[in-house]
């Protein structure tokens, strides 16, 4: 609101009314009040001449219609600016109306036109006097209540209290007994502070769609002037006649009632506003207060919580380097080669390893320091080898596994011993240990013993089955010759000694072949010969295990050459079609047949993810195949195995029949 200085020429008003003989009547009484200060009254019916006279007059005093469906009054606010607006209404339509209204007089009372000149007088300070100077008219006692009820309001914590003394306080500050104070409660408002002279067993619950209950809903204060003249509105106890409402926050309402109409005017509602937008500010400061004390008790239990955690933490971290510390020693200790590993975003990788470790794989520490675990520990493209691995570690258990690895001497046969530690995660997943034991020699010498062993059965099922005809067939006609002399059944006995003969000679071949056989594995050849063959980013996959006797360099030499030769013939058959990226890696199978072994190439082009045994009728004889694998050949020559070839859409299968095995 912006108030005009005084002045010393008379104020000038504009009075706005329905007709122009409502307008000129409001006029004239306005001007016939010999108190207050000189004035001048202009008459109007239009609401467009506002915004002609606003420049010029002090005051715009409406007296037209508040009708909600009427948009006059809005009209007028609006062209008055910033000029003072004083609505001159009745009371049933005032509390309606105000918005947007700088003041209110009520009409249709005896007085009301001195109320409005002093209502004028008030906004244009045309009598020259403040706000401070009307409290001051009213009573230093009035000031004295206003001041000690807002110290008392504010010191207040507790909120019954802090309502008692709101009540206390505006008994002492207006004057009127009735006064009271209801808070929401379900959905309804319950008195909880009431001055003495209330009638407490008149005053119960309010509804919220009570229309004593508009000034909460609406956060907005309303001043009923007389309870008897509104039919919607019930009186909150008997006999009382005026209202004030003056909602306290989002908390609840506070009342003033009389039992005198039109009992309070613009200033006691003010002063009311006043007190309770000091109870709001104290109430909202006390909610903070305790917000903040509740924060500063949970962030002392948290920061408790964290101190003891973190202490929890530093011992566990100490415990953790001293078990490291432990290991490292432990693993330094080790006379077989050991890897420690640990998790890395859920990924074992190589942590370290130990002396005998480096001086038998030749690997530097700090170089494998961090790689994973299964790309060191298995060759690549031993896809299945290196999941076992991986799921091993992943059960946290103890386990074995086969292993082929090279050395500093060559290909060695070790077992891999996964040790998992108790220094890992919750989840069951953590540290651990992979221990190599070289068991190269135990298995040759367990080879040849089975070599030896297939050589004695071996020869004592020939002297069984070819020995015992002829020397039976001997010793008979040995006995005829020595009865009768005869020429004929000499030569007969000679026949046989010739058989046993040639029986020798087979037998010295099978115990001192030139061969060396011994049993060998397909699965391990397949695995040495991958190490050492040129395979690039192939896939090998064992599918079979057997058990053949042959010579274990030749059958080395038989599959390195063979796995080659299937890698490089599937990447020559890939469809030019098909590009590098999408082609995908040549897997390689190696599997066991009713009577022998194969070996299959499968083309990155195609679906399928493997070969089967190949099929018989497509076999043909490595002569006819144009492919130069002359090793092959003799390798299989000197075995006596039957080598095939099979091609189809699918890649191209080498097959070795009639190949002698050995039961484990």
């Amino acid at each position: 609101m912006v108030h005009p200085t005084p002045r010393s020429r008379p104020l000038l008003i504009l009075y706005v009314a329905a007709t122009e003989a409502d307008a000129r009547d409001g006029a004239d009484a306005i001007e016939s009040i010999r108190e207050g200060p000189e004035r001048t009254v202009h008459p109007t019916a239009s609401v467009d001449r506002i915004r002609e006279w606003t420049p010029e007059v002090d005051c715009v005093v409406y007296a037209g219609s508040v009708d909600p469906d009427d948009t006059r009054l809005s009209e007028a606010v609006d062209a008055s600016g910033s000029t003072p607006f004083i609505l001159y209404a009745d009371g049933q339509t005032a509390s309606r109306s105000s918005a947007g209204v700088d003041g209110y007089v009520r009409r249709g009372t005896a007085d009301a036109p001195v109320h409005l000149v002093d209502e004028i007088s008030w906004h244009c300070h045309g009598d020259g006097r403040s706000r401070n100077s009307q409290l001051r008219d009213r009573g230093r006692e009035t000031g004295t209540a206003i001041l000690e009820t807002t110290a008392a309001i504010a010191t207040c914590r507790e909120r019954d209290r802090l309502f008692d003394r709101l009540v206390d306080g505006t008994v002492d500050v207006l004057g009127f007994e009735y006064c009271w104070v209801a808070t929401i409660n379900f959905g309804e408002l319950v008195s909880r502070a009431v001055s003495s002279a209330v009638p407490d067993d008149q005053l119960g619950s309010t509804p919220l769609d009570d229309p004593l209950s508009a000034a909460f809903r609406a956060r907005q204060s309303i001043r009923i002037a007389d309870v008897d003249e509104l039919e919607a509105v019930d009186p909150p106890f008997e006999h009382a006649r005026s209202l004030c409402c003056v909602p306290v926050g989002d908390v609840g309402v506070l009342y003033v009632a009389s039992e005198l109409p039109d009992a309070f005017d613009a200033t006691d509602l003010e002063l009311l506003e006043g007190l309770c937008e000091t109870a709001e500010s104290i109430l909202e400061r006390n909610w903070t207060e305790t917000g903040i004390s509740n924060d500063r008790d949970r962030l002392q239990r948290e920061r408790d919580r964290i101190v003891e955690q973190y202490n929890r933490l530093v011992n566990d971290r100490n415990r953790l380097e001293a078990d490291r510390n432990d290991l490292v020693s432990v693993v330094a200790s080790l006379s077989e080669p050991t890897i420690r590993y640990e998790l890395e975003d859920e990924r074992p990788v190589v942590a370290d390893v130990n002396d005998p470790h480096e001086a038998v794989f030749g690997d530097d520490a700090e170089a494998i320091t961090g790689v994973p675990v299964a790309e060191y520990a298995v060759p690549n493209g031993l896809i299945e080898e290196r999941t076992s691995l991986l799921e091993a570690i992943r059960a946290n258990e103890q386990h074995r596994l086969p292993c082929r690895r090279e050395t500093v001497d060559g290909v060695r046969e070790f077992v891999l011993t996964v040790v998992p530690l108790e220094t890992g995660d919750e989840d069951g997943t953590g540290d651990g240990l992979l221990v190599y034991e070289d068991v190269t020699e135990s298995r040759r010498r367990r080879r040849e013993l089975a070599a030896v062993s297939d050589r004695l059965e071996t020869i004592a099922e020939l002297v069984e089955d070819e020995t015992r005809t002829p020397l039976n067939a001997a010793r008979g006609y040995l006995e005829l010759a020595e009865k009768t002399g005869s020429r004929e059944h000499f030569e007969m006995v000679e026949n046989a000694h010739e058989q046993l003969s040639e029986f020798f000679e087979a037998l010295t071949d099978v115990a001192g072949t030139d061969l060396e056989r011994e049993p060998v594995g397909i699965r391990e050849m397949a695995h040495r010969a991958w190490i050492g063959a040129d395979t690039a980013d192939a896939r090998l996959v064992t599918e079979d295990d057997l058990l053949v006797a042959a010579d274990r360099e030749q059958m080395r030499e038989l599959f390195e050459h063979v796995l080659q030769a299937a890698i490089e013939i599937e990447h020559a058959n890939t469809p030019s079609w098909v590009s590098a990226d999408a082609a995908g890696p040549v897997t390689v199978t190696v599997g066991a047949t009713d009577d022998g072994f194969y070996v299959a190439g499968h083309r990155p082009s195609s679906d399928e993810h493997g070969r089967t045994d190949p099929n018989a009728e497509l076999l043909v004889d490595a002569d006819d195949t144009g492919t130069q694998l002359e090793v092959v050949e003799r390798v299989a020559d000197a075995h006596d195995w039957d080598l095939g070839v099979a091609e189809d859409e699918d890649g191209t299968a080498f097959a070795f029949r009639g190949v002698d095995t050995i039961e484990t």
